[in-house]
């Protein structure tokens, strides 16, 4: 009984001990007054006036703290602080000196040739930004692109094929492709400050070549098994499908009227060939696009062995069973396909021939933010179809430099004829 005594007495003391010892804690708790320092940016250098196309701004706040450098010196050094943490009321964006509300800008205005930013955050004022005014362009003739998606799919009957596991894609999966592809090419849900509608409507084709209606609109299956592999041993590789597609005219729709997808099953890291417009026809008085390499006098020129990389454009079987946060994403594809490059590179150097893009490096860009640092410093939300599948971006829209680059390789390519009026 005295042991138990003991006990409950050794608890009762060692808990008053720990309240005797205790404080509270209490987080440091911002104020605009405590902000030394204010990044800012518009997002873009240049803005369409056309009230859709929008700067989307960031903004970024910081404060001076002391830490220990060599030597045991104390030092100033900037930590970040979530301006989202500071009153509304102590944070404002102006424009050529007047306040404007939220954290976007668009504007119909085609009087000013430029608009002056810049932020203010209790009384810390941030760097001025100069952003220049573009003239809309007239809404584009519509164009009409059939597409016909020869998909391959694995014999039923083949050794490695799984019953459990296999997935046919489905036409509702081309649907999906084919729709949102339209949604980003005619920038139903963008606003970039750059951003304009190519208006094309990418459509599954509802005939075959001979005119003949098939039964699922836009799709030619194409079975294949392991007899299509250099050794039953071997792997699928590129080549085994994109021979086949090259010496077999029944995998060649007519290339003046539809566009030949191939859905080939291979991960998205499989290198497919490069699918780019690679001729082009310039009208006299005309400069060359940079970055078509073939410039020609007559669509005779265009060699016809390789059927595959000149005509057709292959997308990785991945892309259509992404995960449920993502949609179907095809019009990288397509953009590439009408000539356009990629708005990133592992370099500090891009080159997409064009000037409205924000450019970044992806290596230093891969995480799973929307924001990015664009090669020229200054940070943006990312949101281009050419962006980097791999990483966070919106990929929602195309600027109207890239439609018009796009629009022109349909009209000077030979091999990318395949669209109509109607």
């Amino acid at each position: 009984m005295k042991n138990i005594i003991y006990i409950l007495a050794a608890v009762v003391f060692a808990f008053t001990a720990c309240e005797k010892e205790s404080f509270d804690y209490a987080s440091f708790k911002v104020s605009s007054s405590d902000i030394d320092s204010v990044y800012f940016s518009t997002g873009s250098k240049t803005l369409i006036a056309d009230g859709k196309a929008s700067l989307q701004f960031v903004l970024e706040t910081f404060r001076t703290v002391q830490v220990e450098g060599e030597g045991g010196a104390s030092i100033d050094s900037l930590m970040f602080v979530d301006y989202k943490k500071l009153p509304e009321s102590d944070i404002q964006i102006f424009a050529d000196g007047e306040p404007i509300n939220g954290f976007e800008y668009s504007t119909t205005d085609l009087e000013k040739e430029t608009v002056e930013f810049y932020a203010k955050v209790g009384d810390k004022v941030s760097a001025k930004k100069q952003v220049f005014i573009r003239s809309p362009q007239l809404e584009p003739d519509k164009r009409y692109v059939d597409l016909i998606f020869h998909v391959f799919e694995l014999n039923a009957t083949d050794d490695s094929y799984d019953p459990l596991t296999y997935q046919q894609i489905s036409k509702e999966q081309l649907e999906e492709a084919v729709r949102y592809a339209n949604v980003v090419f005619n920038n139903i849900n963008g606003k970039d400050a750059n951003g304009a509608s190519a208006n094309f409507e990418f459509r599954l084709a509802e005939r075959n070549a001979a005119g003949v209606a098939l039964e699922v609109p836009g799709i030619n299956r194409i079975v294949y098994d392991s007899s299509w592999k250099a050794s039953p041993t071997a792997v699928f590789m590129p080549a085994n499908f994109i021979n086949r597609i090259n010496s077999t005219p029944a995998y060649q729709w007519d290339k003046e009227q539809f566009v030949n997808i191939y859905v080939l099953p291979l991960a998205a890291n499989s290198a497919i060939g490069d699918n780019r417009a690679a001729y082009q026809i310039v009208p006299s008085g005309e400069l060359p696009l940079e970055g078509i390499s073939n410039r020609i006098q007559h669509e005779s020129e265009v060699p016809s062995d390789n059927f595959f990389n000149i005509f057709g454009l292959g997308i990785h079987r991945t892309v259509f069973f992404p995960d449920d946060s993502r949609n179907i994403e095809i019009a990288g594809y397509l953009g590439k396909y009408y000539g356009l490059y990629s708005t990133h590179s592992t370099t500090s150097e891009v080159v997409d021939y064009l000037g409205d893009t924000k450019k970044y490096n992806s290596s230093v860009n891969n995480s799973k933010s929307l924001l990015k640092v664009g090669l020229d410093g200054e940070k943006f939300l990312a949101n281009n179809a050419m962006d980097d599948i791999r990483y966070a971006s919106l990929r929602n829209s195309f600027t109207l430099d890239q439609i018009n680059r796009m629009r022109t390789v349909m009209e000077w390519s030979p091999v990318r004829k395949a669209w109509k009026t109607n």
